[in-house]
């Protein structure tokens, strides 16, 4: 006898195989999504550093970078009169501001900052540390 269907065990046989590699492949989604959301913050989060300083020198004047803790996210504006505000950012729900040494930093017209310290940023249970230096306005990012 030539039969032309399939048994009910080869069908549930062929879904148990595609649940079981579905399973697999969607777990470390979460974890993937946290991840990018942390390295996009942190690239947007430079960007935006790096335009408050280039901004600061090619028009001599003083840009402030301020942190917000309540609202959790930043504002970049020109201390000059009239002051511009360049950039407001809100952070992702997934990041956290908590206190470093600074909340506020300031670009002077040559391109330096008024002082060297460090804010901390938590995502999830990874701690963000940006760590401005000595001079110049250099600034790197820590992970901890």
């Amino acid at each position: 006898m030539n039969e032309k269907g399939v048994s009910l065990l080869e069908v549930l046989l062929v879904l148990s195989v595609i649940i079981v590699l579905l399973m697999v492949t969607v777990l470390p989604f979460p974890k993937m999504f946290a991840d990018i959301e942390k390295k996009q913050f942190v690239n947007q989060l430079q960007t935006d550093l790096f335009y408050a300083q280039s901004y600061s020198i090619s028009n001599q004047v003083r840009v402030n970078i301020k942190f917000f803790p309540g609202s959790q996210g930043y504002q970049i504006k020109t201390i000059a009169s009239p002051s511009h505000v360049l950039v407001i950012r809100t952070f992702p729900d997934m990041i956290r501001y908590v206190n470093g040494t600074i909340s506020e930093i300031l670009y002077l017209p040559n391109g330096n900052t008024n002082r060297f310290g460090s804010a901390h940023f938590k995502c999830q249970d990874q701690l963000v540390q940006l760590v401005f230096q000595i001079g110049k306005g250099r600034f790197y990012v820590k992970d901890e």
